[in-house]
């Protein structure tokens, strides 16, 4: 899938630092990483193989009323997402690691097809598989996938954002239905 246009991520509107990875990050953190340089190139394939077959991925607070969704509904979930951005960028302002759990404090900013600014802010806290390794032969670790994803966004813009931005989808399918 090609990537979008970018905007401008020198500077984050929020005033947070930027998070600088380590010359050697984690397996984790490499994984974590390969996530948002994969949104960053709005690659749908490149996105999902950082998850685990396994993935139970929640969007949170739980108030938002979204479900819980296995790998397979967050596919179909996030084939939806892509066609709505224009632009997206990720910042990374923090990470704190433990064995197999990372903790980020990130944001985002982009804008819909449709021209409506997207800003948000997430707390994610991610549960990864443990690294496998390849052939006995062959002496490749590969990186561990996430397995549990707990998504924490500003609920008040998403549920404005996705809402808005489904009534001017829908208000224009249905000038294109009348026009035909």
């Amino acid at each position: 899938m090609a990537s979008p246009p970018q905007p401008d991520a020198s500077q984050p509107s929020s005033g947070y630092r930027v998070f600088q990875a380590p010359e050697a990050p984690s397996l984790n953190l490499r994984t974590f990483l390969a996530y948002v340089d994969a949104l960053h190139q709005w690659d749908y394939d490149a996105i999902m193989a950082c998850f685990d077959e396994e993935l139970e991925h929640r969007i949170l607070p739980a108030s938002l009323g979204r479900p819980v969704r296995n790998k397979m509904q967050y596919e179909e979930h996030f084939k939806g997402v892509i066609p709505m951005f224009e632009k997206f960028r990720v910042t990374i302002h923090d990470v704190i690691e433990s064995d197999d759990k990372i903790a980020v404090h990130a944001s985002s900013k982009g804008e819909s097809t449709l021209g409506t600014p997207y800003t948000n802010e997430y707390t994610l806290m991610i549960t990864f598989t443990s690294p496998s390794r390849g052939s006995p032969d062959v002496h490749v670790e590969e990186l561990p996938k996430m397995r549990c994803v707990k998504e924490f966004v500003d609920s008040a813009f998403s549920a404005k954002f996705f809402s808005e931005e489904q009534d001017k989808m829908n208000a224009i399918a249905a000038r294109v239905q009348e026009t035909k």
